[in-house]
């Protein structure tokens, strides 16, 4: 191979010590190929930089290569992630990728995804929330036999593969610490009722305060959207209540929430964490961009939609029930709330 030719089969092969053909079968994901013989041939590909004809492989193997991420969340940072790690997965697999977009609101997107897969031929779907929940897109992608995975489900969870974050595990190391920083009037911007994540972290924290002896009934609950305009417009109304009775803390469901809450409370005069503290959810990249840099719950985006393009990878080779794939959270305490950190 010169240097400015493309790799070959045959050129992958002879750097990984096996036949072009092994190279075909590991690409094409037959099974008859070793766990080990598959890992030298994928470091051979990523060092060559091979790029499949994906093309010629559809026509010879009578296959999709091409995966849907299918989405209407409204938080950029997380679609972005997400993103970010199914095209990790699918590089390394040799998949294309497109990411099918959808208005929160939208009433119509089975309708629409009825339509693409009309039209597409798809290796399969991942569905981030809240669609992971949409009764009548998972009864069209079952109907037309789509594969698919979804990121953190709230209802029925054993209908399809799917990747979950321990998010009650990090809601309590959350009230755990502050309360440990002796906070005891609690103010929460949680996130749309429709989605799993949001509720699953509403309940979490409302049993977890009564377990550290604070009445739920008594925290300030402001619902926002996930976007940082709501969590903004959230402050405002928590700011519009008596000053000797406002919270101590204010805990959103995620960070650019979080981030529009410390953006009002600056602007009005109010010191974080000396005033009030405040707390995100995720640790997605905002967390670490903005000042005081914000105490949250980290749970890896990337690493979830890895996982599920994996999944639904491997459903394509061996299908068979479904599977769940659980992801530990970890608490990082940064100066929102503890000024020392």
């Amino acid at each position: 191979m010169t240097k400015d030719t493309k790799p070959t089969l045959h050129d992958v092969g002879a750097l990984a010590g096996v036949a072009a053909r092994t190279v075909s079968r590991v690409i094409n994901g037959e099974p008859s190929v070793s766990a080990k013989t598959q890992e030298k041939v994928r470091k051979a590909i990523e060092q060559l930089k091979f790029r499949p004809n994906m093309a010629a492989r559809a026509l010879r193997s009578d296959r999709s290569f091409l995966i849907a991420i299918l989405n209407n969340n409204p938080s950029p940072h997380y679609v972005a992630d997400v993103v970010r790690g199914v095209s990790r997965v699918c590089r390394e697999e040799g998949t294309f990728l497109t990411l099918e977009e959808f208005a929160p609101d939208d009433p119509h997107v089975a309708e629409s995804v009825a339509d693409l897969v009309d039209n597409i031929r798809l290796a399969g779907a991942i569905l981030i929330p809240p669609l992971t929940d949409d009764n009548a897109l998972l009864d069209l992608l079952e109907a037309r036999e789509i594969p698919m995975v979804r990121i953190s489900p709230a209802n029925d969870e054993d209908r399809t593969d799917a990747v979950v974050a321990r998010d009650a595990d990090g809601v309590r190391q959350l009230v755990s610490h502050l309360c440990g920083l002796g906070h005891r009037r609690f103010a929460v911007v949680s996130g749309p009722s429709n989605h799993s994540s949001s509720r699953v972290r509403m309940e979490t924290f409302r049993t977890s305060l009564s377990a550290h002896g604070i009445d739920p009934a008594e925290v300030l609950v402001e619902q926002g959207d996930y976007t940082y305009d709501s969590g903004a417009e959230a402050a405002r109304r928590i700011l519009s209540g008596e000053p000797a009775t406002r919270p101590t803390v204010i805990c959103a469901a995620n960070d650019e929430m979080a981030a529009g809450v410390i953006s009002v409370l600056g602007a009005n005069g109010i010191k974080v964490p000396a005033d009030i503290a405040v707390s995100g959810f995720d640790d997605s990249e905002i967390a670490r961009l903005i000042w005081p840099p914000l105490t949250t719950v980290k749970q890896s985006i990337l690493e979830q939609a890895a996982a599920a393009t994996r999944l639904l990878i491997d459903q394509g080779r061996q299908p068979g029930t479904p599977r769940r794939v659980e992801q530990n959270v970890e608490l990082i305490i940064r100066k929102s709330t503890c000024w020392n950190a």
